[in-house]
């Protein structure tokens, strides 16, 4: 009866430790932080868009009216446009890509 008594016991040591065993494992998270540079934008006239953007605003925003346009100093170009109520900002590279 005593051995009975000591081998339940050990089980059932063995029964709730296992969970705490499978809950230690570890696992590593790499994590990439990257700094992006401020953009700062200076408001330029239409003429001196580029013509491969013009393009892409011609094309793929029939309707739009653009309100405002701003250089970066990276190169791209922010513009502001709006079809009727709907106000939206674009963000274009130097080469009339659509970037968002």
């Amino acid at each position: 009866m005593k051995k009975l008594m000591i081998l339940s016991a050990a089980a059932m040591a063995i029964f709730f430790a296992m969970p705490q065993f499978a809950e230690a494992s570890t696992t590593q998270n790499n994590i990439t932080v990257t700094q992006q540079k401020a953009v700062k934008y200076t408001e330029i006239t239409a003429a001196t868009l580029p013509e491969a953007v013009n393009a892409t605003l011609s094309k793929d925003f029939v309707g739009y009216s653009v309100d405002k346009i701003f250089q970066g100093d990276d190169g791209t170009f922010k513009i502001a446009v709006r079809k009727e109520a709907v106000k939206s900002i674009l963000l274009f590279t130097s080469k009339g890509e659509l970037i968002k």
